[in-house]
């Protein structure tokens, strides 16, 4: 049967993701189940076609991509990592918190774990989201000011003056620390492994939050091995050159 004719639990049910895509789209799948992808198109304006594409589209790239950083200038670094943090805040941990208020078993065996769930994810969001803002408040603004006086377009004297206290090497063992900041809800979701009569809800929400998890460890990595590495030479390089300024004046 092609997508056109199945219904939306049927395609969610094939592929989870499926679930994700629909959202972006303007498609709350768990408000559709019972309908075909047909007539969902009809209903919300959209061109049946486009939306079969974008479902092809992540089946074939659903893998996150190797980006290959080490060679871009540092800037160029920070605007990616800065792109990850729109999607994760503007798209990913909305649908998220979407699902999770969704979440309605009739299962008793999950009725403790999915009303946990709901406590603890708002405040993951709250956390990370706060995390977010400060790394680009803090450690990318330091890090394009250095960037800055290496180019001659800041004075160093008041920067440094103003940043004395502040410790790259600091900042990235403190990172790295850190970086597990799903751990809560992987132990939550590892006390209920999925099994055929799961629910359709319940599988979509652990398949996504996994999803998610994976996209987290690939951005921290890039940071631990790209980022920091890059902006503590860079804070080396811009110092030394400083010192020998002082000492030639």
């Amino acid at each position: 049967m092609e997508y056109s004719q199945k219904k939306i639990k049927e395609l969610v049910a094939e592929n989870y993701v499926f679930a994700s895509v629909l959202y972006y789209l303007g498609i709350d799948y768990y408000e559709y189940e019972e309908d075909t992808l047909q007539k969902v198109c009809s209903c919300k304006g959209l061109q049946v076609q486009q939306v079969i594409n974008e479902l092809e589209r992540i089946r074939t790239n659903e893998e996150i991509a190797n980006l290959k950083l080490l060679s871009f200038p540092i800037d160029l670094v920070i605007s990616y990592l800065k792109h990850t943090h729109f999607i994760f805040i503007k798209k990913d941990l909305p649908f998220l918190v979407k699902l999770v208020n969704q979440l309605k078993t009739k299962n008793p065996v999950f009725l403790p774990i999915q009303q946990e769930i709901k406590d603890v994810f708002p405040l993951f969001v709250e956390d990370f989201v706060h995390h977010i803002y400060e790394e680009e408040d803090t450690l990318f603004q330091h890090i394009l000011q250095l960037k800055k006086i290496d180019e001659k377009k800041l004075n160093p004297s008041s920067f440094f003056y103003q940043h004395a206290n502040f410790s790259m090497q600091k900042f990235a063992i403190e990172h790295e620390v850190h970086d597990d900041e799903m751990k809560g809800i992987r132990f939550l979701m590892d006390q209920y492994p999925m099994e055929q009569h799961t629910e359709l809800n319940t599988k979509v929400l652990f398949s996504e939050l996994e999803r998610f998890e994976e996209k987290l460890k690939v951005h921290a990595k890039i940071e631990n091995e790209v980022l920091f590495p890059k902006a503590l030479m860079l804070e080396k390089q811009v110092r030394r050159k400083f010192e020998s300024v002082i000492r030639n004046n």
